[in-house]
């Protein structure tokens, strides 16, 4: 199964793939389908978009939470009130989502890349590349 690339908020412009660009002028991130700019990140993301970036890493919730520096009841109320990311979360959001993007276009697969942004790595001293985004 080919891997959907995501793009990001940080990447360069494709010639095979035209980049859409936001109001202030810089690639725009796509998530589950959501295109948003940079202007939408200082908006805050909606937090179906850590859902759906927890759910492609397949860490839990809590995981992500902490990664993103709010609470799990921040995300569970965010949810159940259908309301949007902080700034700060939001930001962080893209950024892991980047670096997901990074690291499929090294792997060659999703589930390549999310393995190893999961798990311990020795170049790391055994730390998880995940964990090291906080």
């Amino acid at each position: 199964m080919a891997a959907k690339r995501l793009r990001t908020a940080y990447a360069r412009p494709v010639k095979s793939r035209p980049e859409r660009q936001s109001t202030s002028g810089w690639p725009v991130l796509q998530i589950e389908g959501l295109q948003v700019g940079v202007d939408d990140v200082r908006e805050g993301l909606p937090t179906k978009a850590a859902d759906h970036l927890a759910e492609l890493l397949k860490v839990d919730r809590a995981e992500l939470a902490q990664i993103l520096g709010v609470s799990v009841r921040t995300l569970q109320r965010k949810a159940e009130e259908s309301d949007r990311l902080a700034p700060a979360a939001s930001d962080r959001l893209a950024r892991i989502t980047r670096i997901l993007d990074l690291a499929i276009h090294v792997f060659g697969e999703l589930a390549k890349a999310s393995a190893w942004l999961t798990s311990a790595s020795r170049a790391l001293g055994g730390e998880v590349p995940l964990k090291l985004l906080d």
